[in-house]
């Protein structure tokens, strides 16, 4: 397999607070997945986890050249208990532009602390 894209992105915590006391669930609804909020919502400080998310869609979106004819909530963040590391889950046209560059696998890294939540997303394949 070879190096298809490569995306990074830098989310601000409290810009991401302001935006969601501003449009509330209208925000969340339209961005995140029913899981990605749950999760966030089980934690102490919930916009870290969805600063991370957030991050990591935007980090795809780039990872595949910004052409972006889909939804942000068609790139979803799972994280599972007894799993290592988060996966990206994909649908619709999200999954469709990833196959049509020859994707195969995805690999992220995601890291928050104090203000700031980072992705970094690695796209492998064919192509």
């Amino acid at each position: 397999m070879n190096p298809v894209g490569v995306g990074i992105d830098l989310v601000y915590v409290p810009r991401l607070k302001r935006i969601y006391l501003e449009y509330k669930d209208k925000f969340l609804s339209r961005v995140f997945t029913e899981e990605e909020i749950a999760y966030a919502h089980s934690k102490k400080e919930p916009f870290y986890s969805l600063a991370s998310a957030f991050a990591v869609k935007e980090a795809f979106y780039k990872a595949v050249g910004g052409y972006s004819p889909f939804r942000l909530k068609e790139i979803s963040l799972h994280r599972y208990r007894n799993q290592r590391h988060p996966e990206l889950k994909l649908s619709g046209k999200a999954l469709e532009v990833f196959k049509n560059l020859g994707g195969k696998k995805i690999y992220l890294s995601l890291s928050h602390d104090h203000n700031y939540a980072i992705a970094i997303v690695y796209l492998w394949g064919e192509g």
